[in-house]
């Protein structure tokens, strides 16, 4: 484990990964008609502060990466921090306009 978090493209291409495998999560599950607005609800409450925490996370790890890879590495995460910023945006401001 300690080997792991020495090499830090390894981390970043895991953050990332995970990233993409919470995305499909959120927008795939409440296209499912199997949930109910409660348990889309709950993975949400869940899902989203794990997300930003686990691209955050990434971000910082890309700043240590050496090469050419660094540079994809810092777009892809910052990229991943703007869609969860507007998300939570349009949240907050929808929020009184949703019945």
């Amino acid at each position: 484990m300690g080997k792991f978090f020495k090499n830090a493209l390894k981390v970043s291409i895991a953050f990332l990964v995970t990233s993409i495998i919470l995305y499909i999560v959120i927008i795939g599950v409440p296209l499912s008609r199997t949930f109910t607005a409660s348990t889309v609800s709950t993975l949400i409450w869940i899902a989203v502060p794990i997300l930003s925490l686990i691209t955050i996370m990434g971000f910082i790890y890309s700043f240590f990466i050496k090469g050419k890879q660094k540079f994809i590495f810092l777009v892809f995460h910052f990229v991943s921090i703007c869609i969860i910023s507007f998300g939570i945006y349009v949240s907050i401001a929808l929020r009184n306009f949703a019945p």
